[in-house]
């Protein structure tokens, strides 16, 4: 059978493209009566008459920058052959697909296979290098659940081509289990592709060879198509490390919460992973509302704590601290981690409990975000409930008042904005911490910054209906206490770029393609 994957536009969690790879079963190659061959070191890239000998050698060529890096730099098997020294790539419409890769014998735990390119993918190596994956997968096991199969498969194609538009796919449902089962909402809506970023945590901390072994673990358990043993192999091989799945779970929910990824793009994005509550945590002493969440195996829950209050003023405001506590369900191996701008930590766990005490403040700006994890590995670890406690103590004001930071500020004379993301960019340099105050006079556009020692990258969201022209900003310092400091005023020039939208046009709804 084959797979079909939807893939996810790149750095946008809800806009649905359509790509297809596949992990197919035997199938009729192509008839190549009147064809033409591209023949390089590993590949024979068969082409139609209404192809062309370049189409072949663009194919030809990212394949064998594919191979390179799969086979040449990370170690995986060379593929099995099918009687010659190349694996055969064929030019041909797959029906809406990308790509394919088929088995030529479906039954044995190993054997050949070939590629299918479409057309529409020719120049494209992620669609290349994900699909040699595949033909190295069935050289070591061609089995295998479809989110080991395929989340590897889109690890490698990422990878070797350094992007992919599943980006922030996982980060849209981190609350559907790792494993993706063909009964779950994420089995039915075509996501095991998205598990690629757990592939490339593992990567991250282990070498890509760690994917490899997982593949040999699940040979020597013939685990066939049964993702719980899977989940087996990838726990026996991370014990061989020194670890185990809990651990790696508990880790890759911290990585996802902090955006803390080597891999271009993830780290620094402002992408978040979809919230399951999100709170302000107000301007004065108070217990925040509980939050009771309800998670299964292999899936996490975030909650993201916002400071202040953002219908009251934040001059004058100062230190504080975020209390926050997790119940815990009974026998979990949960470790909840949380996020800042300060890095990541995990709270100290004791019993049913994990807790942590944030230093935090009272003025608008500053974020947390708790990861949840449950890192139980099967459906008997399904609907456990964890329960999130948090409230604000304000540090008292110290007598004598810490002084406002110095702050440089540098915008641009003239600055680009896109008009359907209206945001304007500057950089603030602070001489330490504390809290900016900036107006946008023409159209009294407010906003409030924490600012950290060092260079601080701001952006300040212009309104709707936000007209460009020559405006004047009005940036003001504030200590952490409420020190008020120095303030600046600069012009900047603003230009929007991109159409208006029409009067009254609705916001276009993703679209979802078939396969």
């Amino acid at each position: 059978m084959s797979y079909g994957i939807r893939r996810l536009a790149a750095g946008a969690i809800s806009v649905l493209a359509l790509l297809a790879f596949s992990a197919s079963a035997m199938a009729a190659r192509p008839s190549t009566s009147g064809w033409g061959e591209f023949d390089s070191a590993h590949f024979a890239v068969h082409y139609p008459p209404t192809g062309s000998l370049a189409d072949a050698q663009t194919i030809s060529s990212n394949l064998e920058a594919a191979y390179s890096t799969e086979v040449g730099s990370w170690g995986f098997n060379p593929p099995v052959s099918d009687g010659d020294s190349r694996v055969d790539a064929y030019i041909q419409d797959t029906g809406g697909h990308l790509g394919e890769s088929i088995r030529d014998n479906p039954a044995p735990p190993t054997t050949s296979g070939y590629i299918v390119i479409d057309p529409a993918a020719i120049a494209d190596p992620e669609t290349a290098a994900h699909e040699l994956f595949h033909i190295l997968q069935y050289a070591i096991y061609s089995h295998g659940a479809k989110f080991l199969k395929e989340g590897t498969a889109e690890w490698a194609g990422a990878n070797v081509a350094r992007g992919t538009s599943w980006l922030f796919a996982y980060w849209g449902s981190p609350e559907q289990p790792l494993d993706c089962i063909p009964t779950s909402p994420c089995g039915t809506s075509d996501l095991s592709y998205s598990r690629w970023i757990f592939f490339d945590y593992l990567s991250e901390q282990y070498g890509p060879g760690i994917v490899k072994e997982i593949f040999e673990k699940a040979a020597a358990l013939s685990a066939a198509d049964d993702p719980a043993t899977d989940i087996q192999a990838v726990d026996q091989v991370l014990a061989a490390h020194g670890s185990s799945l809990t651990q790696a779970f508990n880790g890759f929910t911290a990585a996802n919460a902090g955006a803390t990824y080597s891999f271009p793009g993830l780290a620094g994005s402002g992408k978040l992973p979809h919230a399951a509550a999100s709170f302000y945590t107000g301007a004065a002493n108070g217990t925040l509302p509980v939050s009771a969440l309800t998670i299964d195996h292999l899936a996490s829950n975030y909650v993201y704590f916002r400071s202040g209050d953002p219908h009251v003023s934040s001059a004058g405001c100062g230190a504080a601290t975020l209390n926050l506590s997790v119940d815990l369900p009974a026998g979990s191996a949960s470790v909840p981690s949380v996020s800042d701008a300060f890095g990541v930590d995990a709270l100290s766990v004791s019993g049913s409990t994990a807790s942590i005490s944030v230093p935090w403040t009272n003025c608008t700006g500053s974020l947390v975000a708790l990861g949840l994890p449950n890192p139980g590995s099967t459906a008997a670890d399904d609907g456990k409930q964890f329960v999130v406690h948090a409230s604000l103590t304000l540090t008292p004001a110290k007598l004598r008042a810490t002084a406002a930071p110095h702050i440089t500020v540098t915008l641009p004379k003239l600055a680009s904005v896109a008009r359907n993301r209206p945001f304007l960019r500057f950089n603030i340099r602070s001489s330490g911490r504390g809290t900016l105050l900036v107006l946008l006079k023409s159209h009294y556009v407010r906003g409030s910054f924490s600012l950290k020692h060092g260079l601080n990258r701001l952006k300040l969201h212009l309104p709707r209906g936000f007209r460009g022209g020559r405006h004047q900003l009005v940036l003001t310092a504030f200590s952490t206490t409420g020190q008020r400091g120095q303030t600046l005023k600069r012009h900047v020039r603003i230009h929007l770029r991109g159409r208006p939208a029409p009067a009254g046009a609705a916001a276009k709804k993703p679209q979802r393609y078939a396969a």
